[in-house]
């Protein structure tokens, strides 16, 4: 009796064990990862409580008046800059090319785009064939876009067809120079010892050589590797040319980004049936009697990769505290140096990304009221949707890619992290306002000079 009793208590082990196995396979949301809608009783984070409640009652009570509405929505006044593209001292073409360039470009969509301007403004440096550059997978998004499906690349050859040479794919004489040949081993046509900022005079000194030696030369890493001082004008405005007029989405983006707008812009209507309709198709004369509605996007970089980065604390206790520092050391091995830091030295250097919910009690202490329009240009916020329920709770018109469009809509970029980064790009160039949370890459590919 005593032998069946022992047997029994295995048994029920055993049974246990099997099931703490199985659990994941009948109740996937139980085991939901970091990021998605709502935190899992077995997540990494715990959601945590608004950290500013007293501000968060005020803001939620605060009034502005009209006049004080008006300021926040009126344009700034002249600064007196103008277009930075229009230019009559660009040198010509030369007859004949000194090699092929190719770049490598790492980060996210506009440290990207960042580089896609530098790598025209290198090929002319150096009056070289500029190889369309080749965009890498982003280690924390997994996206594998490639140039041609989020740029219209005959657009970006036919606007620059005066400014430098440029070729989709490499003659078969050099078939050989690809992503995975450089990795493979150390090659004499590889660059990869570019500085950060590094000088025109650099490119000719280091760069030159290999292009008249070998006829090709990569670089590889780029991000960041043209400096902004002390460079001809012409390369400074072909940097804006290209950011500004070459680089045009592909007509799947376009589009989706315009009815987004037009959506925002237009919200819903009750109809006569009670239900709610789009009004996708107005015309300009109803445009001029309704006029258009404004809205401000606002590019939430609160992402899993910036909040682990910071080495700060926010608020979703030990376990959240143990998880960060498990994936900035997966990531970074180490070369955090601000880990060393106190959460409380972190924040009086500034040097902690804004919550959304620091983010919404700003925007309500700019002026910003609770009939605001808002569109919310981010991936994935970390922590989902009960991290970013304060800021909803000021803002409850905020709208993003998911609220405004339909599944259908989505297919073609569903997924991918920098199609919906595009997607974001796009809004934001029509928004009225822009606000970025933290200084990045976005911001400054934003920048539009007008006379």
């Amino acid at each position: 009796m005593k032998l069946l009793v022992e047997l029994n208590q295995s048994q029920r082990v055993a049974l246990g064990g099997l099931l703490v196995i199985l659990l994941p396979c009948f109740f996937p949301t139980l085991f939901t990862p970091l990021g998605r809608a709502s935190p899992s009783i077995f997540s990494e984070w715990n959601a945590p409580k608004p950290r500013h409640l007293q501000l968060l009652k005020g803001a939620l009570q605060l009034q502005t008046s009209d006049r004080q509405q008006a300021n926040l929505w009126s344009p700034l006044a002249n600064q007196g800059w103008k277009p930075c593209v229009d230019s009559a001292d660009t040198p010509l073409l030369p007859k004949k090319s000194q090699g092929y360039v190719q770049v490598f470009l790492d980060g996210g969509l506009n440290q990207q785009r960042m580089g896609i301007c530098d790598a025209v403004a290198v090929a002319k440096i150096l009056n070289a064939t500029l190889v369309i550059p080749h965009l890498e997978v982003n280690p924390v998004w997994q996206d594998s876009s490639s140039f041609t499906e989020i740029f219209d690349i005959d657009h970006f050859i036919n606007v620059l067809k005066d400014d430098i040479f440029i070729t989709k794919e490499l003659p078969s004489k050099y078939s050989w120079s690809t992503r995975e040949y450089y990795a493979t081993g150390i090659r004499a046509t590889r660059i990869k010892t570019a500085p950060l900022h590094a000088s025109a005079i650099w490119y000719l000194e280091n760069v030159l050589p290999v292009l008249q030696s070998y006829g090709i030369a990569a670089l590889a890493p780029f991000s960041h590797r043209l400096a902004f001082d002390n460079l001809p004008a012409y390369i400074q405005r072909l940097r804006c040319k290209v950011n500004f007029e070459a680089l045009v989405f592909v007509p799947h983006i376009k589009a989706l980004g315009e009815a987004l707008v037009n959506r925002i812009r237009y919200p819903p209507i009750e109809s006569g049936a009670g239900g709610t309709e789009y009004l996708q198709d107005r015309t300009n004369e109803i445009n001029h009697k309704q006029g258009a509605g404004k809205f401000v996007v606002l590019h939430l970089r609160f992402d899993k990769d910036m909040a682990a980065h910071s080495a700060c604390d926010f608020g979703g206790g030990k376990a959240e505290k143990m998880a960060l520092a498990k994936y900035r050391q997966v990531i970074w091995q180490g070369r955090v140096l601000k880990s060393q830091f106190t959460d409380e030295e972190l924040r009086n250097q500034g040097r902690c990304p804004l919550t959304p919910e620091e983010i919404g009690l700003l925007l309500a202490a700019l002026g910003f009221s609770n009939t605001t329009r808002l569109y919310l240009a981010s991936h994935k916020v970390y922590g989902g949707e009960a991290r970013i329920s304060t800021l909803r709770k000021l803002f409850p018109l905020m709208e993003d890619k998911k609220s405004l469009a339909s599944a259908e809509e989505l297919a073609k970029v569903e997924g991918k992290a920098s199609l919906l980064a595009a997607v974001d790009y796009y809004v934001s160039m029509h928004s009225d306002i822009f606000i970025s949370a933290s200084p990045g890459n976005m911001h400054n590919a934003l920048v539009r000079f007008s006379s």
